[in-house]
């Protein structure tokens, strides 16, 4: 495919898409939030758990530090979540081409049935670091200009755009922010 086909390509799904990747992954440094974001980590462990290969926002996961013998997201961690019941953790997704955030306490826990870890939204952690460190993000967020948006309201479809080649609750407010 010739330089200008691509070019014309690229407009085309940008515009029917919305597609940031190739600005953000060239131009925008994913560690852009770690001085402002990891202060104060004592009993946390920081998890980057996203790229701009499929987002178009800064997405971490603070989660409680119980020691876990092999890394996060292998099936030997997994295991050991299981064995312990749950941990806890914070979502946070920063959007990268607005001043908008979400923050979310949460737990992955034991399923009821099955083998994949449930995810669990909280209004309070047991784990009162991370209490603590959920309410110091968004304070140095807060400080920064950004403003806190609610996951659920942000879940709407946008109003008077053409979805018709989207599946329905393909296309929302979130997604065009943060995914």
């Amino acid at each position: 495919m010739n330089a200008n086909k691509q070019a014309i390509n690229f407009v085309n799904k940008s515009l029917k898409e919305g597609d940031y990747g190739y600005v953000l992954r060239k131009y925008v440094y994913s560690d852009e939030w770690d001085e402002h974001l990891l202060k104060n980590m004592e009993g946390i462990v920081f998890k980057p758990s996203g790229s701009f290969d499929y987002t178009r926002c800064f997405s971490y996961m603070f989660m409680e530090d119980i020691k876990l013998s092999k890394p996060f997201f292998t099936l030997e961690a997994k295991n050991e979540v299981m064995e312990r019941g749950y941990i806890e953790y914070i979502g946070l997704k920063i959007s990268a081409i607005s001043p908008f955030f979400t923050i979310r306490k949460a737990q992955y826990q034991k399923p009821k049935e099955g083998i994949t870890l449930d995810i669990v939204d909280l209004t309070e952690f047991k784990n009162k670091k991370l209490e603590k460190k959920y309410t110091e993000l968004i304070e140095v967020l807060t400080e920064q200009k950004l403003i806190l948006a609610d996951r659920e309201e942000l879940k709407k479809a946008p109003l008077n755009i053409p979805l018709e080649d989207y599946e329905p609750g393909e296309v929302n407010y979130a997604s065009y922010l943060f995914e």
